[in-house]
């Protein structure tokens, strides 16, 4: 992928050094908003250099992939607390139109928005954001026996994903938005959810926690509080929106929304109110159990927010 960068740095290093001030923590409110205002306007400027060094005809889709591949990696480096500047990059991002000057055929100039060639446009619409995100997100497992950087990087993108939805949830009416709105990851909050409370993965070893949110017997209580930990970032940036979706029953298409093992009786298509009150009582009973100073604090905030909702 070709674009007018500077000598001995490729498209990925711009990218990723753009976003970088944004993982780290801002000494003011106005640092900042200069920090991922800079930003977005680096990525306006990739795009439109992009566009300009592709072929009649070729798409962007390349370039969005490398661009939001960078924004998950950049996740994956910052604590789950500190990742306010991305979020608000995020955000900043869909209200700008990257915009390039065409000729139209009576050689009059117009400005127009660059499509990612999938009838969505840049910024505003995320284009393919989420095909990205669901690549890492293949990746990730609440209960991963893996290194320490490894689940960061899980723990990074599942918290910025919670964030944003969280963000985004704001301005949906449940009873008026219709359709997809971009940035909206509340199905991914239900399937980490699920994971940890309805013990929805295959094979004996993978079941942590039982049906009444306690520690099955023999269990790695260390795994199992990663795994709770996780969950727990819906709730404390997504949790308003995700009790309203429970509280109106939403349900989900094509099987994404059925319950884990614990619960395969159940008629759940997707949030309702007494698959919260599972939740609920997980979060409640993993304070008897979980360890670890992170977990521990993410359970009691998961339990607060829960009850204040209540």
């Amino acid at each position: 992928m070709s674009t007018t960068n500077p000598p001995g740095q490729d498209l990925d290093s711009l990218l990723a050094s753009a976003l970088e001030p944004l993982t780290k923590p801002p000494s003011t409110t106005a640092t900042l908003n200069n920090t991922f205002t800079t930003a977005v306007q680096k990525f306006n400027n990739l795009a439109k250099q992009q566009h300009e060094q592709n072929k009649p005809g070729e798409i962007l889709e390349g370039f969005l992939w490398s661009a939001w591949h960078a924004v998950f990696d950049a996740a994956g480096k910052t604590p789950v607390d500190q990742q306010e500047g991305l979020v608000q990059f995020l955000l900043e991002l869909k209200k700008h139109d990257a915009t390039v000057t065409t000729k139209d055929s009576g050689g009059k100039e117009a400005e127009v928005v660059l499509d990612s060639g999938h009838n969505s446009k840049l910024w505003k619409d995320l284009p393919i954001f989420g095909w990205v995100a669901r690549e890492r997100w293949n990746s990730v497992s609440a209960f991963a026996p893996d290194s320490k950087i490894g689940r960061a990087e899980q723990d990074g993108l599942v918290g910025l994903l919670a964030r944003l939805t969280g963000e985004v949830a704001k301005d949906i009416n449940l009873e008026k938005t219709t359709g997809y709105t971009h940035g909206d990851f509340s199905l991914y909050g239900l399937w980490s959810l699920r994971e940890v409370f309805e013990a929805s993965e295959e094979g004996e070893g993978s079941i942590y926690i039982a049906a009444d949110g306690g520690l099955v017997q023999g269990a790695d209580a260390q795994l199992a509080s990663r795994g709770v930990n996780q969950a727990s970032f819906w709730i404390i940036f997504a949790g308003e929106y995700l009790w309203r979706l429970s509280q109106a029953n939403k349900e989900l298409d094509d099987r994404t929304g059925v319950p884990g093992k614990h619960f395969a009786e159940r008629k759940w298509t997707g949030f309702n109110k007494e698959r919260w009150a599972v939740w609920k009582r997980g979060f409640e009973k993993a304070q008897d159990w979980v360890v670890g100073e992170e977990a521990k604090e993410g359970v009691k905030a998961a339990v607060e927010v829960m009850a204040k909702l209540e």
